[in-house]
């Protein structure tokens, strides 16, 4: 769905443009406003992918709002919606998307949310094949979840999710799941595998998103819903975390129920397990970082406790968390947390806690 507020000083207005962006099926209106002012508010904290702009407002017109918005979220779509049409050179000359002329057009406005999809790479049914990888392995469609006939037919599903979009040869993935098999006897177990994948999504009502090229398989990530694939998109942007960012990094961050198909003795997915691992514990630490820098001590607790879950020895989120606990004066828990990580390290690696550790001890 597009998330989009509206900002229009005439309510009728606002409630037409409402109707037209609802009617047409994949726009979510996350504000409308007739007071600009209290819409820029509003754009400090929420994240939204357009905003649909009335130029002749007063205390801020539409192209000063429309600045300050790109400035607090450079990836919106700015559209403006006028019924004087020699401001366009003015809107386009500030980057506007599009310029619509009011009484708008159904046809001309779907033109217009057809650019925003196409240029800001939007997903308007993401959630047709859910696929968790967290955990548990398992495909999602509406309310059930799919049932593969055998163990490999899902293990092979998994295989193509993992390789997120790549083109995977037949002997690579012969190699992965059947390494003790050969020649047309291994062949012919990845036949009847691919069936019973193909045959298992189509009983749910969806065609399996395969595609055999010349000897290779690959499967058209962009047709279903992966966590893992959204996880990974999200921690490998440059995007900062602040006000409007974070609860995106909140969303992604619960994700992680567990390890990368850690729940599936899938040999091939360790060297990905162990990455996406690294990448969520970089992930709770800029986490931390952000909720110490505006002191928000209760969220930074609580999201060095979760890293903890994954990494129970992890010497940055150990001294972290014993550190804020200690600034929330709560010395009883951080003495604990203190004990279960000398224990610990003591028992698995036959260490000591280091120096930074000791020092930082001193206090309780």
């Amino acid at each position: 769905m597009i998330r989009a507020i509206i900002v229009e000083d005439e309510r009728p207005s606002a409630d037409k443009m409402e109707k037209l962006l609802g009617d047409s099926g994949i726009v979510e209106i996350t504000g409308k406003f007739t007071d600009p002012v209290e819409a820029l508010g509003f754009i400090k904290k929420v994240k939204i992918d357009a905003a649909f702009l009335d130029i002749e407002m007063p205390e801020l017109d539409g192209f000063q709002l429309a600045n300050h918005i790109l400035d607090l979220q450079s990836w919106a779509a700015v559209v403006f919606v006028t019924a004087y049409n020699e401001y366009a050179v003015e809107a386009f000359r500030l980057n506007a998307l599009d310029y619509l002329m009011k009484p708008v057009d159904k046809n001309r406005l779907q033109e217009t949310l057809d650019r925003i999809v196409q240029e800001k790479d939007l997903q308007l049914n993401p959630f047709q094949m859910k696929v968790r990888c967290f955990g548990r392995f398992k495909v999602i469609i509406g309310s059930s979840e799919v049932k593969f006939r055998t163990g490999k037919a899902e293990e092979l599903l998994a295989c193509l999710i993992d390789s997120r979009g790549r083109e995977v040869s037949r002997n690579e993935i012969i190699d992965r799941l059947w390494p003790d098999y050969d020649g047309d006897r291994a062949v012919a177990h990845f036949n009847t595998t691919l069936h019973y994948v193909r045959k298992a999504l189509l009983r749910n009502g969806i065609k399996a998103p395969i595609e055999h090229l010349r000897g290779s398989y690959r499967l058209d990530a962009g047709s279903i819903d992966c966590d893992g694939h959204r996880f990974l998109a999200r921690v490998s942007a440059s995007d900062e975390i602040n006000a409007i960012t974070i609860p995106e990094y909140e969303e992604i961050a619960a994700l992680y129920i567990g390890d990368y198909l850690g729940d599936n003795e899938f040999q091939w997915a360790e060297r990905n397990r162990m990455l996406f691992r690294e990448k969520y514990i970089q992930l709770i630490i800029k986490m931390a970082d952000y909720y110490n820098t505006v002191g928000n001590h209760q969220k930074l607790i609580e999201i060095l406790k979760a890293g903890l879950t994954c990494e129970p020895l992890h010497s940055t989120l150990n001294y972290r968390l014993i550190e804020a606990l200690l600034a929330a004066k709560d010395t009883v828990a951080a003495g604990q947390y203190y004990d279960i990580y000398r224990s610990g390290i003591k028992n698995e690696l036959g260490m000591e806690p280091d120096d930074r550790f000791r020092k930082l001890m001193k206090q309780t």
